[in-house]
């Protein structure tokens, strides 16, 4: 087993408080999930994914408590699906919902010209309009988890990209 230093203790303690999962922590300090696991109990910090962390609904600002896990992949908290819906409405996330299957199958058929779309690849509209398919306005994501990343403000590099073309 390795010996950790007093530093890398505090270094470790302070990692998983800032929300880096147990597993990085171990691999950077070339350690178990275990040895974490008992630093952090030894520190007297409550591990039981039961518990969670107090954050603030990203809408209404009420206090709630979520999984480590889940404040440490989310870029917005919301306290129940009013708010969530509340947030999109107000057009800060995927914007309003528009749905129509038709413009979808419509922007497939103008990228197909352009490029070789799958059926797990997902057309994105620029402006959110579904009706417009200027191929300008169109992107493609590898799969839906990355349009809905995109949606929510993460990097996500698309697959191709209509504003590039001549």
């Amino acid at each position: 087993m390795r010996h950790t230093t007093a530093k890398e203790k505090v270094d470790i303690i302070n990692s998983y408080l800032a929300l880096t999962s147990m597993i990085a922590i171990a691999k950077h300090y070339q350690m178990s999930r275990q040895g974490v696991y008992q630093i952090i109990k030894a520190a007297g910090i409550d591990t039981r994914k039961t518990g969670g962390i107090e954050v603030s609904c990203y809408c209404c600002q009420k206090v709630i408590k979520k999984p480590r896990c889940q404040v440490r992949k989310a870029k917005h908290l919301f306290c129940n699906q009013d708010c969530y819906d509340a947030y999109l409405k107000a057009g800060n996330g995927a914007g309003p919902l528009i749905i129509n299957r038709q413009g979808a199958r419509i922007a497939r058929k103008i990228i197909a010209q352009y490029f070789d779309i799958q059926p797990s690849h997902i057309p994105h509209h620029k402006d959110r309009n579904q009706l417009n398919n200027v191929p300008q306005n169109l992107m493609v994501f590898r799969c839906q988890g990355d349009h809905v990343r995109y949606h929510r403000g993460f990097e996500v590099e698309p697959l191709w990209d209509g504003s590039l073309l001549p």
